[in-house]
């Protein structure tokens, strides 16, 4: 049985196959049966304030507990890099002392006549203080015509200008066979410069050579003239090989 839907006039029907009417399903007048959407629609769950919360104060502690060991993990880094510089740096002075067989103590001119090096640098900043037994000759700016100068690495042992305009001989049985170190000779781990105590490369002293950077707390805690050379303070060195029979200690 049809009942007509004469209060909505639209010829729409609504039935069952039994003949009942249906409020979940209708018909159309051309007896076709469309079901009607009756489900709820599914409402999708969002964050609460509470649970938004909860979520950063843990990134917040998980964060908190993670930066310790990623600062002392990069302290150990900058530590190791350093002591691995001053060795390489060690190692290039070695080297040219080696193979240069007419080395004279590192001079302004590359000369034996020429002035004696008193301290060579690589780049970087001037370490900010003295601390306890770091002398004042390692806060000395690079200038080849001071009456104590103060050179780069570089010019001594990757590009051969000693003092901005020198040369060591590059002929012979031995000459000048750099470069003894890549460039750039760049700063310590904390900016500053590394520092040679080179003036003692010669035979009439008997104090340490050596590399010295100063280290994480960017104070020099390290005598300039010392035989017998230990680190002060936090400083990091490395001493210069020696070999009697040349002109080092």
């Amino acid at each position: 049985m049809l009942e007509s839907n004469a209060s909505t006039g639209t010829g729409a029907y609504s039935a069952n196959p039994n003949g009942n009417t249906d409020a979940g399903s209708s018909m159309s007048a051309d007896g076709i049966v469309v079901e009607a959407d009756t489900a709820c629609a599914k409402i999708t769950d969002g964050v609460t304030l509470v649970e938004a919360t909860i979520v950063l104060t843990m990134a917040a502690i998980l964060a908190a507990a993670a930066a310790p060991v990623a600062s002392r993990t990069l302290d150990r880094a900058k530590l190791a890099r350093a002591v691995d510089d001053t060795k390489a740096i060690k190692t290039a002075i070695d080297n040219f002392v080696v193979e240069f067989t007419g080395f004279t103590p590192f001079t302004t001119t590359g000369a034996a006549g020429g002035v004696t090096i008193q301290m060579l640098v690589s780049d970087g900043d001037t370490p900010r203080t003295l601390g306890a037994g770091g002398a004042a000759q390692w806060d000395d700016p690079v200038n080849p015509a001071a009456a104590a100068p103060v050179d780069f690495l570089e010019r001594h042992l990757v590009t051969n200008t000693p003092g901005g305009g020198g040369a060591y001989t590059t002929a012979g049985l031995a000459p000048w066979r750099g470069s003894y170190i890549n460039a750039p000779i760049d700063p310590d781990p904390w900016g500053n410069r590394y520092a040679v105590n080179a003036l003692y490369l010669r035979t009439t002293t008997t104090n340490d050579v050596f590399v010295l950077s100063s280290g994480p707390d960017e104070e020099v805690n390290t005598a300039f003239t010392v035989n017998g050379a230990t680190p002060g303070g936090d400083d990091i060195i490395a001493v210069v090989r020696r070999d009697p029979g040349r002109t080092v200690p």
